[in-house]
């Protein structure tokens, strides 16, 4: 009898599973268009749409650790209330963030400049700065301190989804088509929370190079 109830309960968790794995291909490839049609005309989504975009983030963070730690982390973050800044505890590795932190060395404390990268293009896997692309885009980097040759960089990053944005993330052969414009709905909902990513970074310039 045991053995019966436990097939039972096996069969119907593998049917849950196909069902949301089919309904979240089906929403990835074609739904989320509709419902951002629907918005783009003043309409209200409904409690379908909503859980279906909410499990899409899900998916996104949960199965978006090896294309960007950073950026899952912070999509993990927004399905929980969070301060307005909130500091990670995680590194960023950039040409492009250290070129923007060069131009700052001979600046005064307090001086920023902002950088961003071309979304689509960036965050394809070819790009080797696809991680910090993923989690930063766009940002803006501050100068904090300097002690000798090292200078402090505060590299913040507001967690607030855009509009109206159709952003394409390609893996391989694979392109997966995200509308983050959907996951502002969720927020203006309270659905998901916003906050602002701080990312502490240290730079260093070699005796010769420093002005």
């Amino acid at each position: 009898m045991k053995m019966k109830k436990k097939r039972k309960l096996l069969f119907a968790l593998l049917t849950l599973m196909i069902l949301l794995l089919a309904n979240g291909f089906y929403y990835v490839f074609h739904g989320q268009d509709l419902s951002a049609r629907k918005l783009s005309q003043g309409k209200e989504l409904n409690l379908y749409e909503k859980c279906s975009i909410y499990s899409m983030h899900v998916a996104l963070w949960t199965l978006g650790w090896p294309l960007s730690p950073q950026a899952a982390k912070e999509c993990l973050m927004l399905h929980f209330p969070q301060k307005d800044t909130v500091s990670m505890k995680m590194a960023l590795t950039s040409p492009r963030l250290e070129k923007a932190m060069h131009s700052l060395v001979d600046k005064p404390i307090g001086a920023s400049v902002e950088v961003s990268w071309d979304g689509d293009k960036a965050y394809s896997l070819s790009n080797p700065e696809h991680r910090v692309a993923i989690a930063v885009n766009p940002c803006r980097i501050e100068k904090r301190s300097r002690e000798g040759n090292s200078y402090g960089f505060d590299i913040y990053s507001t967690m607030l989804y855009p509009k109206r944005s159709n952003t394409v993330i390609t893996i391989g052969a694979i392109r997966i088509p995200i509308q983050e414009g959907l996951f502002r709905y969720l927020q203006e909902e309270g659905w998901l929370s916003r906050f602002t990513a701080v990312y502490r970074q240290d730079y260093c310039v070699a005796p010769s190079e420093d002005v």
